[in-house]
């Protein structure tokens, strides 16, 4: 049983195409992929989505994410949990599991504990609220300004 560690894939799994990760011809569901944060594979639902995740479930090992922030936390609560390795988990696929922050886990051995809440670069300029009565005067504002900005439940999740 191994754990390998990795972050930031925002829906790019390429880095774990077999002919990059290698080390995968010896692995097996017992070994694990462990994305810390900005898994961004929930993200539209769309169908190039699903086939990513199908992808991943395909995978020789187990992917496991802790969710960062970029996530669409409003799809991801969509998915059914349930209890895995003694910590809470939403399971999108069999072998492509949720980690859901604040748990301890038992994995190869391991005591794992999840946690997030970092700060965010994206939002210097704020997030906007899609339901704000001057959202449109603020988005025109925000664009002509150049400035980073994120849109609540649009391009942006608690």
């Amino acid at each position: 049983m191994a754990i390998f560690l990795t972050g930031d894939t925002h829906g790019d799994f390429s880095r774990l195409r077999p002919e990059v990760f290698r080390e995968q011809e010896r692995l097996s569901k017992e070994d694990y992929v462990i994305i810390c944060g900005d898994f961004g594979g929930i993200w539209d639902g769309s169908g190039t989505e699903q086939q990513w995740l199908d992808w991943l479930a395909d995978r020789p090992f187990t992917t496991l994410f802790v969710g960062g922030n970029h996530e669409n936390y409003d799809l991801l609560r969509n998915y059914p949990m349930c209890e895995w390795h003694g910590g809470q988990v939403q399971t999108i696929r069999p072998s492509v599991l949720h980690l859901m922050q604040g748990q301890f886990y038992e994995i190869c051995g391991k005591r794992i504990f999840t946690m997030g809440g970092a700060s965010s670069h994206d939002i210097r300029d704020g997030i906007l609220e899609p339901d704000d009565p001057d959202y449109e005067r603020k988005l025109r504002q925000f664009n002509a300004a150049g400035a980073l900005f994120r849109v609540n439940h649009r391009s942006w999740w608690k």
